[in-house]
């Protein structure tokens, strides 16, 4: 079932903070807007720390709705402020592509895999049971599906978002064959002079990535690395993306791997 979440989550295309409360409401608006009718994570750390975000699969019920959603994300936050959690930062992703598994995702940011184990342990002990009741028949969530990665961040980025809303893309990645983690640090040096030459062209952007690594253990083989790419806007990942795919290190990334890819629109919810 683990491994499920990889090839589920990765395999969708083939088989910052808020600092003003007005602009907060209507990107919210906007990021919700965006959910299909038929979501780690941008966290905020130190170059190279690491971090472990959870993805908890959630499913829309009859009853759901933009404004329902919201007005649960308030009583949820509510039941962690009285609670005793440590939690770094909480965000919605909402899949650019639908999926039969899950209609959102609810990542949880924890600042250690101990810090996540007594989450759940007092959330089981003294919350579940009000959270069950409060969320009956407008969405619904499976304790199993519930995945951790180790998140290191590789770049900041160059211009913090002032807005609650992001835009990401998972990248599961296989080496190809002679290629190995080697190639991935020398990619990793041309990657930062390529964003370093494009920031030059275009100015400072909200784009950052950090590489994820499973703290389950997988009924079968996972991708050679998870690379996580993470942006202010829409925009700014149409832009980006358009640059770096007429780019010379496009070709040395398909040279070294194959890479599965799936984009969410995300929304922070608690920081």
């Amino acid at each position: 079932m683990k491994y499920a979440f990889l090839i589920m989550l990765g395999g969708l295309l083939i088989g910052g903070c808020a600092q003003d409360d007005a602009a907060s409401e209507t990107d919210a608006a906007a990021a919700v807007d965006v959910m299909p009718e038929t979501i780690p994570a941008a966290v905020e750390t130190e170059e190279s720390s690491t971090a472990f975000v959870e993805y908890v699969w959630h499913k829309e019920g009859a009853n759901f709705s933009r404004e329902a959603l919201m007005e649960k994300v308030a009583f949820w936050n509510g039941l962690i402020d009285a609670g005793e959690y440590d939690i770094t930062r909480v965000n919605l992703l909402f899949p650019r592509e639908a999926s039969e598994n899950y209609d959102f995702v609810w990542v949880m940011v924890w600042p250690s895999a101990e810090a996540r184990d007594e989450g759940w342990a007092y959330w089981t002990a003294n919350d579940e049971p009000s959270w069950l009741q409060e969320i009956e028949g407008v969405f619904s969530f499976d304790a199993a599906d519930a995945y951790m990665f180790a998140s290191t961040t590789q770049m900041q980025a160059s211009e913090a978002n002032t807005t609650d809303v992001f835009e990401n893309q998972f990248n599961f990645c296989r080496y190809s064959e002679g290629k190995g983690p080697s190639d991935l640090s020398a990619f990793q040096l041309a990657h930062a002079e390529f964003l370093k030459a494009y920031e030059e062209e275009a100015g400072p952007s909200g784009y950052w990535y950090t590489l994820l690594e499973p703290t389950f253990e997988p009924n079968d083989s996972t991708p050679d690395f998870v690379w996580l790419d993470l942006w202010s806007t829409a925009e700014e990942k149409t832009d980006g993306m358009a640059y770096f795919a007429d780019s010379d290190l496009a070709n040395a990334l398909d040279a070294m791997a194959t890479c599965n890819r799936t984009g969410f629109s995300g929304l922070n919810i608690r920081s």
